[in-house]
């Protein structure tokens, strides 16, 4: 897009600086890419990373769709969409970016103009009038996407976002399209700015009840005072409640441990049957509401002349989204009548941000609760976290070239990478920082989850996205304390990954549109049919992947992707609903080499070797083949019936019978599961 530019006289310093970063930012990502691109697009990705976060969006994809009539003038644009919050918020970006460092005023008539072409190409999405022009596979794919979930789509959101400044004030306003909520936000470079430098923290909400819902808020007198927090009790109405949920989603939610079960649940069917049935009755039988929020002002009704709760900023809603929820959706649904709907509201204002995390996980764990709440959700393992951090800042890897050894940095914190750069306060230093840790091998937690299960045969977890597959990873692994050998391997495998990004290309190059599906399941199918003897500790120690291998790498690259584009079946809408399922996995791997003309015997010298391992190894290994076949089999049994074990753990108990059962040796990485595995029973000791 042309930028028409009205200059300002001055900026902050910090404002003009960031503007600098930022375009640079989207430099150095379309050189990292080595594949050029549009500066547009890149910033596009730049900021929906950044937005993705903070959880402000979710799932985006790049997607440049411009419109144009006979003449060339514009019709209808879009720059990248967000398909997420369970397939409920649809995200249409539009992006409009001038990318020379310098703050610079938006005007008024260019916002309208980007929301106009944004609002054509939705109203063209609803209408389905795709026969009208032809359309790119980008734009195909969105719209097979739009319309497998269009009927889940509760709210849409457009969003613009833009190197320059907004004036305050500025506003477009939300309309309705048909039962979907269509709100209007600007992202603009100050806004940008203020989630970057808070090291990239979720953007409070903040609610003006009366200016934005036309409601209003009875404010009792009751308050309790601590020197953490004060709490205060207050009577929502249910539909306010459900204008909320409209408008925010799960943002509310964030705090809170579960997600809506929909009407599964026991109790989520008797909330649903109390507000169809006996509304009157709701806030006699709900306990009500827990929810946190950072500060709040009060201000009197002019015709009451009682006191009603008038703004609210941060709200998070951190007992009662099962409520929140189902009052919502009883209107949405089943059109359900909720003026006779009230809920009371405990809220607790946290004086402390820093304290905010310990008041909700004990608000979580204290407050009165409609639906079970595990320890395992409201507690993560942070001792695992921490480890990994040291191990990755004393781990040093060979240089590629030149004589540089480098770190492959653990990003346990988001935007800790960036913060410590912005520590080394010159150029020198920042330049030295980033030789010993190279941007391309920062890792973060949800990369590494991906990297292991990518590796270790769980590719339809990594389908799954980011954040439930992290959630999987970590309920299996974070109880375990990492070993130097154990992260050298997950980073070995994150070499493997990036490897094979690289082979299957992206557009207009890409064997396909599959990389995100492809990769992990080439790589799964790679480590199962080499019987996962493939020497991860060579990889580490070459920092690369040997020529061999990766040819091979790419012969299953396209076998897979072919796999995938081909095998789908019926009842299947989109190829990427079958790849999230265990079914899509057993399928594939039924493909031998054989069937798919793969001469693996060519990278045997790649395998591990019986005494290749130290020690320690043979330590460990003599203890496993200590272990009779049938104490494996009722270990396994066992574990199974106490759940002591994961469903990874025993399917490598199975792999290790399999393999004493053919008197094969096992792989270090049986070794170092089944070690742990027989630390977990009565008798038996890590060595």
């Amino acid at each position: 897009m042309k930028v028409s530019i009205k200059p300002m006289s001055h900026f902050n310093t910090d404002l003009n600086n960031f503007a600098s970063f930022l375009a640079q930012e989207v430099l150095d990502s379309i050189r990292l890419t080595g594949e050029g691109g549009f500066r547009e697009a890149a910033f596009t990705q730049l900021i929906m990373e950044y937005l993705s976060d903070v959880n402000e969006t979710g799932n985006t994809q790049v997607c440049t769709i411009v419109h144009r009539n006979k003449i060339g003038n514009r019709l209808r644009q879009i720059n990248g969409y967000g398909l997420w919050d369970n397939y409920e918020t649809l995200d249409i970006f539009i992006s409009d970016y001038k990318g020379d460092g310098k703050p610079y005023t938006q005007e008024k008539s260019r916002i309208i103009s980007c929301f106009n072409l944004a609002s054509k190409y939705l109203s063209y999405l609803y209408n389905g009038n795709y026969g009208e022009k032809e359309e790119s596979a980008e734009e195909s794919e969105f719209q097979q996407n739009f319309n497998s979930f269009k009927d889940s789509i509760l709210r849409v959101r457009i969003i613009l976002l833009t190197d320059g400044i907004v004036r305050k004030g500025v506003k477009v306003e939300n309309v309705q399209f048909g039962d979907v909520t269509v709100i209007t936000e600007i992202w603009d470079l100050e806004r940008i700015y203020q989630i970057w430098s808070s090291q990239r923290k979720r953007e409070p909400i903040e609610i003006d009840i009366p200016s934005q819902f036309r409601q209003k808020i009875p404010f009792l007198s009751i308050e309790q005072s601590e020197e953490d927090y004060t709490s205060y009790l207050v009577i929502v109405p249910g539909q306010l409640l459900a204008d909320l949920y409209d408008v925010y989603g799960s943002r509310l939610l964030e705090q809170n441990v579960r997600v809506y079960l929909q009407n599964l649940g026991k109790v989520n069917k008797e909330i649903r049957k109390t507000i169809l049935e006996t509304p009157g009755m709701f806030m006699a039988y709900n306990n009500g509401i827990s929810a946190t929020a950072t500060k709040l002002t009060v201000a009197k009704d002019n015709q009451s002349g009682n006191r009603i709760l008038k703004y609210i900023k941060d709200l998070q809603i951190v007992n009662g989204g099962q409520t929140t929820s189902s009052i919502f959706y009883a209107r949405k649904k089943d059109r359900a009548d909720l003026s006779q709907v009230y809920v009371q509201m405990k809220i607790t204002l946290v004086h402390d941000d820093n304290k905010m995390e310990t008041v909700v996980s004990r608000i979580s764990k204290y407050a009165n609760s409609q639906n079970k709440v595990s320890e395992t959700d409201l507690t993560s393992n942070q001792a695992f976290h921490i480890t990994l951090e040291e191990l990755s800042r004393t781990t040093w890897a060979s240089p590629v070239t030149g004589h540089q050894q480098t770190r492959w940095y653990y990003e346990r914190v988001k935007g800790q990478y960036k913060e410590e750069i912005n520590k080394a306060h010159t150029p020198s230093r920042k330049a030295a920082f980033k030789d010993r840790n190279p941007p391309h091998q920062v890792i973060t937690k949800e990369e590494f989850a991906k990297f292991r299960n990518a590796w270790y045969q769980l590719p339809f977890s990594v389908a799954r996205g980011s954040q439930k597959n992290y959630l999987q990873f970590i309920e299996t692994e974070g109880k375990t304390t990492p070993t130097r050998y154990y992260f050298q391997n997950i980073v070995a495998t994150a070499i493997l990954f990036k490897a094979a990004e690289k082979l299957y290309g992206k557009k207009p190059l890409a064997m396909g549109d599959l990389r995100y599906l492809a990769v992990p399941y080439a790589l799964s199918w790679l480590n199962y049919h080499t019987d996962e003897r493939i020497n991860l500790e060579a990889i580490w120690k070459l920092q690369i992947v040997p020529e061999e291998l990766s040819n091979i790498l790419k012969s299953v690259l396209l076998k897979v992707n072919q796999f995938l584009q081909e095998k789908k079946p019926g009842e299947y809408a989109l190829v990427s609903e079958w790849a999230k399922r265990e079914s899509c996995w057993l399928e594939l791997k039924k493909n031998s080499p054989k069937d798919w003309n793969i001469e693996i015997k060519s990278i045997r010298k790649f395998f591990q070797k019986a005494n290749d391992n130290s020690n320690k190894t043979d330590a460990r290994e003599s203890l496993l083949l200590s272990v009779s076949i049938e104490e494996w089999e009722k270990i396994e049994q066992s574990g199974i019936e106490t759940g002591k074990l994961t469903p990874i753990q025993i399917g490598a108990i199975r792999n290790i019978i399999n393999r004493l059962q053919k008197q094969k040796p096992l792989t270090e990485q049986l070794t170092e599961m089944g070690t742990d595995i027989l630390a977990v029973y009565k008798g038996y000791r890590k060595s």
